[in-house]
């Protein structure tokens, strides 16, 4: 399950075409600074893509022809390795170096211009260096060779999810999630939205599990006597309806009546918390209802 959600969500995101060349910059530029090396060979500076994604060479191929840039030669062995020639002016193209061939430190200025900019860019680097595993162990990571890269990325999420985990592991700065709930967003904010629906679907199950369970474990002579009240309270408010009508009732007891009847199963901490009132101001309520009640047949017997 883990491993085939982290693989679905990075086959999705390699199927999104790009709103415009400015994004397909943005992700362009990450791939290469997350999953790229450059190479001195035969044919010059070349710069190669390592993946497992069967989706990558082709968002590789449209991203290329998008910048007018020519389309990387693919080879496939244990993995699909995708070598771009022209290396030197890919890597300015793409901010990574400078015309100098300095290497730019963190993002580079510019770059990113606006919102659509940055959802491409943390696509690019979760399709080259993301991880994703739920379960019992909830992990989301993306990792880079550079720390201010990763502390630039960091930020981003951070306006996205809040606190965003950072460390460094085998000579990689890393920054990581945690919870499902972030994971889940940012899995929305990069356009894996099939894959996030997978996750809620996930955190759905579980919070019904725990539901249960919790249910199995209570005292079930509290839950018969809490069926029990309930049984009663909306007996004696099917009685004041059939004896004066609801709409009778002030305002505050109509409307806790009204909610009990169309909520059976509901608990008093239910109720209260949909009335917006205590648990002892959502009981008096009911206990009130039932005198009532017991008032008006009494006077029908009378």
């Amino acid at each position: 399950m883990t491993e085939t959600l982290s693989k679905k969500a990075k086959q999705e995101l390699a199927l999104i075409v790009p709103n415009n060349r400015y994004d397909a910059l943005a992700e362009f530029s990450a791939i290469v600074q997350t999953a790229g090396s450059v190479n001195l060979s035969g044919k010059g500076l070349t710069v190669s893509v390592i993946t497992d994604n069967e989706n990558m060479p082709a968002l590789l191929s449209r991203l290329a022809l998008t910048l007018m840039v020519s389309p990387p030669d693919v080879s496939f062995s244990k993995h699909i390795t995708l070598t771009f020639t022209g290396g030197r002016e890919l890597l300015i193209k793409l901010g990574i170096f400078t015309s100098e061939m300095t290497k730019v430190d963190g993002i580079k200025e510019g770059l990113l211009r606006g919102d659509s900019e940055r959802r491409s860019f943390i696509r690019g680097a979760f399709l080259g260096s993301g991880f994703l595993s739920t379960g019992k162990n909830n992990h989301m990571e993306l990792s880079f060779s550079g720390e201010s890269l990763r502390n630039e990325t960091s930020a981003i999420l951070q306006k996205i999810v809040g606190t965003v985990g950072e460390g460094k592991r085998s000579g990689k700065y890393t920054l990581y999630l945690k919870s499902k709930e972030k994971i889940s967003d940012v899995l929305v904010y990069m356009g894996a939205t099939k894959a996030s629906l997978t996750l809620q679907e996930e955190m759905l199950y579980s919070s019904i599990g725990k539901r249960v369970s919790a249910t199995q474990n209570c005292d079930f002579a509290n839950i018969d006597r809490a069926v029990s009240a309930a049984n009663k309270q909306i007996s004696a408010i099917n009685a004041l309806d059939e004896s004066m009508g609801l709409e009778n009732l002030d305002i505050k007891l109509q409307t806790t009546a009204l909610l009990r009847l169309s909520k059976p199963e509901a608990n008093l901490s239910e109720l209260a918390e949909e009335l917006g009132v205590s648990k002892s101001c959502a009981a008096h309520r009911l206990d009130k209802l039932i005198s009532l009640a017991e008032k008006h047949k009494i006077k029908r017997t009378e």
